[in-house]
């Protein structure tokens, strides 16, 4: 009975009189949700894109000395195994960002950096919006699971009226 009250109460503060609304109301979370959800994938995946991209720039720009030394040694077989390290990690970056490069150039790191600033504070917005989201939707279930056994008897009343019956 407490149940049904805390039910009856929620569902007239929010202005939900038909159980057409309810139900309206619950797929109207639920695709909220689901868009938020959709919007937190795709910005948690632009900012793993952009991480490695930015990493990938500072290799390339901190390697790139060594790289250098290297095209202009005379001996390059000895200047390679002295650098080697640098220069197998500067041959990496550039292979990963020979798609990247605009009109020949590298993208900013800085603005490479101030984009993903205020990407991550979008996630965490998304985040809260989300978790709110996913709350509210747990709460019409159980609402709605709630007047689905108010409005449908149960199995017990159900055979009282077919035992009264015979």
């Amino acid at each position: 009975m407490k149940q049904a009250a805390k039910t009856l109460n929620y569902l007239t503060e929010n202005n939900i009189l038909q159980y057409a609304d309810l139900q309206a109301k619950i797929a109207e979370v639920t695709a909220a949700s689901d868009s938020t959800g959709d919007a937190l994938k795709s910005a948690e995946k632009r900012l793993s894109d952009m991480a490695l991209l930015i990493k990938n720039i500072t290799t390339y720009q901190q390697t790139k000395p060594a790289y250098d030394g290297y095209r202009t040694a005379r001996n390059k077989d000895k200047y390679r195994q002295e650098h080697e390290s640098a220069l197998i990690l500067h041959e990496a970056a550039a292979k990963s960002l020979r798609s990247t490069r605009i009109g020949g150039k590298l993208p900013n790191v800085a603005t490479l950096q101030a984009e993903y600033a205020r990407l991550t504070k979008e996630k965490e917005a998304l985040y809260a919006e989300y978790g709110k989201l996913k709350k509210q939707v747990k709460e019409y279930d159980v609402i709605k699971r709630n007047v689905d056994s108010i409005l449908q008897p149960s199995q017990e009343e159900r055979a009282k009226g077919r035992d009264a019956e015979l």
